[in-house]
């Protein structure tokens, strides 16, 4: 989504979540993500970030946000404030956000800051450990009043509902205990506890904080009005049972089919084109062939091919052996152009995307050799071990719609206008892109 230039369609995306989720009764959205996915190495945002860059990301966030909450469903910004930049998993250990509070100010808080602004309905606060914001050593963001009710409420002026991150998540259990951690998320600012350990050891840690005086029955009140307000907004003044019956068709619409196909098309992203081999042209005076590195059996993305071209269609595992290599070689060398694509890839830089270094030798020998045009069905930070290649379309998924789309774009059947959301390498950088026709 993030490689996508129009936000009038990130708008309708959020139209039509709203619509689904309202459908079977649900009314909150813990989205969109807005952290800034400034470290390539990030194990637990990633590609659930629309982008390393901030103004990128808070437009879409703005405009998938607005898509949900104008149609009834209360968006939630997270994870406050700001996972972008982190190698740990906040799902296993305590994540350090080690910048200053400048730094954090003109980048984490951006998009958080933009959303706000316009008006989301709540906020999601993650566990993570950041001295600029909360002195104390292990105190998670998610139980530092100085972040929530400081930095979120005060200094961003945001009056809407907060929700904890998972409180079973070993960022925040790890150094605080059953209850303790529930109890404390309360005193912080937060209005809504997810996931907690033990209701009954946070139910009776809470009560001991009201017995104490810590909390007063007008913090009590103050929470429970966000929330009855938060419903009432929502339209849930009273209970109406959702109609069970057709709800798989009412759900798969034609529309909604529409509106992927549009949104998979846009984000195709041609990272370079130079020879310039796309949209291939003249297909009946060249000999095309389609090599398809990690599948076993013909793909859909090759199968499509076939219906512009008389494509010749070869397959060949994720590890290329010396022999296979110099078979594919000598099968290749009457080939005019070879389009290769790369399957069942890895979303993980730490075993290099699923790329074998067979597979990245064979790529660099065969680009030496022939007019070569790959595809990229994975994460696009992926690229950065790609560098030789010249032509390169990344797709970002490998599903059947998308390899049908990315054959259509390589024949101009639709055009290219996606941009790189992310740097993967000097070759490889954010807003990479060319526009086809």
């Amino acid at each position: 989504l993030g490689a996508i230039r129009n936000n009038d369609l990130i708008y309708e995306m959020g139209q039509e979540v709203a619509r689904q989720m309202k459908r079977v009764g649900v009314h909150v959205n813990f989205a969109p993500v807005v952290d800034v996915n400034n470290n390539p190495n990030n194990p637990v945002i990633g590609t659930r970030s629309f982008g390393e860059d901030r103004v990128n990301v808070a437009l879409k966030g703005v405009q998938y946000m607005k898509g949900m909450q104008d149609n009834g469903v209360l968006a939630c910004a997270k994870h406050f404030p700001g996972h972008g930049d982190t190698d740990v998993d906040s799902h296993y250990d305590l994540p350090v956000i080690p910048h200053d509070f400048r730094r954090l100010d003109s980048i984490e808080l951006y998009p958080f800051r933009a959303l706000v602004d316009q008006g989301v309905g709540s906020v999601m606060v993650a566990h993570l450990q950041v001295p600029a914001l909360e002195s104390r050593e292990n105190f998670p963001t998610s139980l530092s009043p100085a972040v929530i009710n400081g930095v979120l409420r005060t200094e961003l002026d945001f009056h809407g509902l907060t929700f904890t991150d998972g409180l079973e998540m070993k960022g925040v259990t790890k150094h605080f205990g059953n209850g303790d951690v529930e109890a404390t998320a309360l005193l912080a600012g937060n209005d809504i506890l997810l996931l907690p350990e033990s209701l009954a050891n946070a139910e009776a840690k809470i009560k001991e904080y009201i017995r104490d005086n810590r909390f007063s029955e007008a913090d009590i009140n103050r929470k429970v009005k966000r929330v009855l307000r938060a419903k009432y907004r929502l339209g849930l003044k009273g209970f109406s049972p959702i109609a069970a019956t057709n709800i798989m068709a009412d759900i798969n619409t034609g529309e909604a089919a529409a509106l992927r196909e549009r949104l998979v098309a846009q984000a195709l992203t041609l990272v370079r084109n130079d020879p310039r081999l796309v949209p291939i042209q003249e297909v009946s005076e060249q000999q095309i062939a389609a090599l398809a590195i990690g599948s076993g059996t013909h793909t859909p993305f090759q199968k499509r091919l076939q219906d512009y071209a008389a494509v010749d269609l070869l397959n060949v595992g994720s590890s290329i052996s010396t022999e296979e290599e110099e078979k594919l070689m000598n099968r290749l060398a009457e080939e005019d152009v070879v389009i290769v694509s790369l399957h069942k890839m890895s979303r993980s830089s730490r075993n290099n995307f699923g790329l074998q270094s067979s597979t990245l030798r064979f790529l660099k020998r065969l680009e030496a050799e022939k007019d070569v045009i790959l595809v990229v069905f994975g994460n696009p930070y992926s690229l950065q071990l790609l560098d030789d290649m010249e032509v390169v379309l990344e797709a970002y998924n490998e599903d059947e719609l998308t390899q049908d789309k990315a054959a259509q774009a390589l024949f101009g059947a639709i055009g290219l206008n996606g941009r790189l959301p992310v740097t993967a390498s000097e070759r490889s950088p954010f807003n990479a892109g060319v526009t086809t026709s």
